[in-house]
């Protein structure tokens, strides 16, 4: 590291030629509280500084500065000078007594986007698709996918069906639902399907040959079924209940396939499932020939699924280990070592907090360090362990982000001393006393002189 003395000397001169721009001193002083002088932190590179003022037991009552430009500091003759009024982040008047000054340089704490995890919709320039609201016919040929984002716009998706230079499919029945009854209608005529007691049809639609499709709730829970277009029943879609159960489904009239919108609390897919035959089961050695019936066999031609991510619990097991990882609320971390604070150790215990505008970086206590992500209205952010490093793991409950941390000890603390707030009225406080980090000079600093 360059000599410490020759950084602050060099960051000191480089704002002293704006400081005509900020705000004289004197006025500072003059809106009464306490000013604020220290010595930037003489760390490598471009950096934002955070400064807090905490009481005597170390609670942080105050943000003064979050991220901070050294020019968004004035340049007093010993060092930057900024102002605290003497407020909590409430707004309300702090009781007079002793207080400190301390905070944090940050450089560029190096964030990678690694994976989007639990939502297959979801794509780097996609929409921030969130739950999958409706599946339906849409005319002859189309079936449509509507889905919500986590703003509560709606969108619609849909597949086009047809097939060029193909006659259409003549279908010339309807299908719906009423009162939990399935009703088939063919011009005036209208046919119940049975079910059997205490049976409820959920949703249907008419596919391939006429062929109605229908979600039926048992008594055992819910399954798929096909009848014929005269209401004879056809076969069965099983749906084991540790799955997801079939809410709304839509089907092809050119191919025997159906879609299928499914859910449960841990989340939705959406399957489209072909239909196809398979041969007879053969005879075993010495047996009677199985009976010439064709056992119906499903494909799964698309899948989409959604795990919900309110919450990191929730999306923990769904992140691509084979064992979850584990949030941790406060970590520690190496930092960069301030050289003006001695032998203290180069250390941060750091926690990160969903914001507005991102996920971001504060010290155990509550000081805003740095923004690490910019994704808005987020609802969680976590940071863990991994293979000696850092990950932060962030959702806005449509997705879960996972971001890997290259360069999390480019921090360096530093000390802007102790202060005593006095009574409304009375004089302004002054800088305590804090030998080597606030250097008493009577003249301003210049090129060549000895810190």
């Amino acid at each position: 590291m360059p000599d410490s003395r020759t950084a602050i000397l060099c960051a000191l001169l480089a704002l002293a030629s704006s400081a005509s721009a900020l705000e004289p001193r004197d006025e500072a002083l003059a809106r009464g509280g306490v000013p604020i002088l220290f010595l930037p932190p003489p760390m490598d590179g471009e950096g934002t500084i955070s400064l807090g003022i905490f009481d005597k037991a170390g609670k942080l009552v105050r943000v003064l500065h979050r991220e901070a430009g050294l020019k968004e500091f004035e340049v007093g003759e010993n060092g930057l000078l900024t102002h605290w009024d003497g407020k909590n982040d409430a707004g309300q008047r702090m009781p007079p007594g002793k207080y400190s000054a301390s905070g944090w340089m940050a450089g560029d704490l190096g964030v990678e986007g690694v994976a989007f995890h639990g939502n297959d919709w979801i794509k780097e320039e996609s929409p921030r698709y969130a739950r999958v609201v409706k599946l339906e016919n849409f005319g002859r040929d189309e079936v449509r996918v509507t889905l919500r984002t986590v703003a509560g716009k709606d969108q619609i998706l849909a597949w086009d069906l047809s097939v060029a230079g193909v006659e259409p499919p003549k279908i010339e029945i309807e299908a719906a639902v009423e009162d939990g009854r399935l009703v088939i209608r063919k011009g005036d005529e209208r046919l119940p399907v049975m079910l059997a007691e205490g049976e409820k049809a959920r949703a249907a639609a008419v596919g391939n040959g006429s062929h109605v499709w229908t979600i039926v709730e048992t008594a055992e829970g819910r399954e798929v079924r096909a009848y014929s277009a005269g209401g004879d029943f056809l076969r069965r879609l099983a749906c084991p209940k540790d799955e997801p159960q079939p809410e709304q489904l839509a089907a092809s009239r050119w191919s025997e396939t159906i879609f299928l919108l499914e859910g449960n609390a841990a989340g939705q897919r959406l399957r489209a499932l072909a239909l196809g035959t398979g041969d007879p089961p053969a005879p075993k050695n010495g047996d009677e020939p199985a009976p010439a019936k064709a056992v119906s066999t499903w494909k799964v031609g698309y899948l989409k699924r959604i795990v919900f991510s309110d919450s990191f619990d929730a999306i923990a097991a769904n992140l691509g280990r084979a064992t979850p990882p584990k949030a941790e609320a406060v970590v520690e971390i190496p930092t960069v070592e301030n050289p003006l604070l001695g032998d203290r150790k180069a250390m941060a215990s750091v926690k990160v907090v969903p914001g507005p505008d991102g996920a971001i970086l504060q010290t155990k206590e509550g000081l805003p360090l740095a923004h690490l992500t910019v994704t808005p209205n987020l609802k969680w952010a976590v940071l863990t362990r991994e293979g000696g490093g850092l990950r932060l793991f962030q959702g806005d409950g449509g997705v879960a982000e996972e971001f890997k941390l290259t360069h999390q000890d480019n921090l360096m603390s530093f000390a802007a001393g102790e202060y005593e707030l006095k009574r409304p009225g009375e004089k302004p406080a002054t800088p305590a006393e804090k030998p080597g980090v606030v250097p008493n000079r009577s003249k301003p600093l210049r090129p060549g002189d000895d810190l």
